[in-house]
């Protein structure tokens, strides 16, 4: 069972290249096949090439350094310019689909939706600090697409939000992501679900 996750950590100064090593030995084994249950932070200590005390002084639970991972696969969050409802759209799903494309990443990614029920709060956490931002910028551009006129003001933003990003997390549910491209493949989605969303001309 997974202790409860205490706040996030403080204290001494830690080497970058340290915890940089520790969360790709996370992500080198579970692209490898590993899983998130079946490994033990002694494990990854070593895959990393560190001593075991270098991971426990930075996570005491695999709950904290796999949200770390996460983070980190996640991190470049795009802001979209303004410049029109398709292209900020683009900008934030082009980014969602070089995760998808990225063998890493996506492994992650599919072992955390796997073993959700092992790993409940680590689950909740990713989707309230990392999902939910990232939705909640999709959705103020569709916003300013209904004040632009681009967009009929009777869609529901987040039901464009899940029917934008659904084409990309079935790809990776899959493992079928070896001939999508990311810029050409955003491009065609935003297209077809935004043509039937389209405000009518008056």
């Amino acid at each position: 069972m997974n202790e409860e996750l205490p706040g996030r950590r403080g204290g001494r100064q830690r080497d970058p290249a340290t915890d940089a090593a520790i969360i790709d030995a996370v992500l080198d084994m579970v692209a490898a096949g590993a899983t998130l249950s079946g490994l033990s932070l002694v494990t990854i200590a070593k895959q990393a090439g560190v001593s075991r005390n270098s991971v426990y002084r930075r996570w005491k639970t695999k709950d904290e350094l796999y949200l770390d991972v996460l983070e980190t696969i996640n991190k470049s969050r795009p802001s979209p310019t303004g410049a029109g409802t398709r292209d900020d759209l683009a900008v934030l799903l082009r980014a969602l689909a070089e995760r998808v494309v990225d063998k890493r990443a996506s492994s992650m990614l599919r072992a955390l939706n796997a073993e959700a029920v092992t790993f409940p709060q680590l689950h909740r956490r990713y989707f309230e600090q990392i999902v939910a931002p990232r939705r909640e910028a999709m959705n103020q551009v569709l916003r300013r697409g209904v004040e632009r006129g681009e967009i009929r003001p009777d869609i529901d933003p987040d039901l464009i939000s899940e029917l934008l990003v659904s084409p990309l997390l079935a790809r990776m549910a899959s493992s079928n992501t070896g001939q999508l491209d990311p810029e050409r493949a955003s491009r065609q989605i935003i297209d077809l679900v935004l043509d039937g969303a389209a405000a009518t001309p008056s």
